[in-house]
């Protein structure tokens, strides 16, 4: 029994080292400018990542999305904690300690990288609107608590599963209340891990309507007409923040008030009409 579990823990690591090799095929839609994204990013922000990995490309597929993971910008909260943080991801990171991401990945767990590393991935920023300054605080502080905690591959199964057609569908008969994956504080999925942070706080992010009777009309301190149910965090997707009305998505890559000569941009003159002009 005891070689057959190390059999079973060799394959699934074999397995799992095998999926997260990075793709030769990958298509970056936007270059990502470092020095405008640095000069908009703000601790607490949603970064959306489509990934180059086969187990990217399932995630992709199981969740009918672009997005394929997501992480939690903190920038400099931890060398600024105490010495001994800064001089390890000083060391670590450089000049790119300041300027930090907290994850969650399969195969190695809840991580810190920096936020650099996803220069050359298609990527989205995502800002929590409104949220009280010391709410956000929370939100990052909670979510550094995870560091170390392992990934939860079961929870992203049965995501999977959980999106089947009806018919199909082993959870059917689950409530948006209901926990996916392991359901222990010890395991923790990218987005879950960071929805249950600002759900901590009561910050919605794709919640459900409550039903009323008769259901009252929309108000700008309650925009959504109704009371809200929260939706369980392990449930939660890197698409949900994107469709989130309550996200903001943030243009860094905006020309501003630059002039944007669109006409030249293309490689082989564009239209038909543009290459008459030119």
């Amino acid at each position: 029994m005891k070689a057959l579990g190390h059999l079973t823990k060799w394959l699934r690591n074999l397995a799992i080292k095998r999926l997260e090799a990075t793709r030769k095929v990958y298509e970056q839609r936007t270059y990502n400018n470092m020095d405008k994204l640095l000069g908009v990013i703000q601790k607490g922000d949603v970064v959306l990542v489509e990934g180059r990995s086969d187990i990217s490309r399932f995630i992709k597929l199981f969740t009918n999305s672009s997005w394929s993971h997501s992480a939690l910008y903190i920038g400099d909260e931890l060398i600024e904690r105490d010495s001994l943080s800064k001089e390890k991801y000083q060391m670590e990171f450089g000049a790119d300690a300041g300027h930090l991401l907290i994850e969650a990945e399969v195969g190695k767990g809840v991580t810190i990288a920096p936020l650099r590393k996803y220069q050359d991935h298609n990527i989205r920023i995502c800002r929590p609107y409104g949220i009280l300054p010391r709410d956000l605080e929370s939100v990052i502080q909670t979510t550094i608590s995870n560091l170390g905690k392992h990934y939860d591959s079961q929870n992203i199964i049965d995501i999977g599963l959980m999106l089947l057609p009806f018919r199909l569908n082993p959870f059917k008969k689950h409530t948006i209340n209901a926990c996916l994956g392991s359901c222990n504080q010890f395991r923790v999925i990218c987005s879950g891990m960071i929805a249950k942070s600002f759900q901590s706080v009561s910050y919605p992010i794709v919640p459900v309507l409550q039903k009323l009777q008769p259901a009252k009309p929309a108000s700008e301190d309650n925009p959504y007409g109704s009371r809200l149910i929260m939706r369980h965090y392990s449930q939660i997707l890197p698409r949900d923040f994107d469709i989130s009305p309550n996200f903001e998505v943030i243009k860094f890559n905006i020309i501003g008030d630059r002039r944007f000569d669109y006409k030249s941009l293309w490689a082989e003159g564009g239209s038909e009409e543009n290459k008459q002009v030119a």
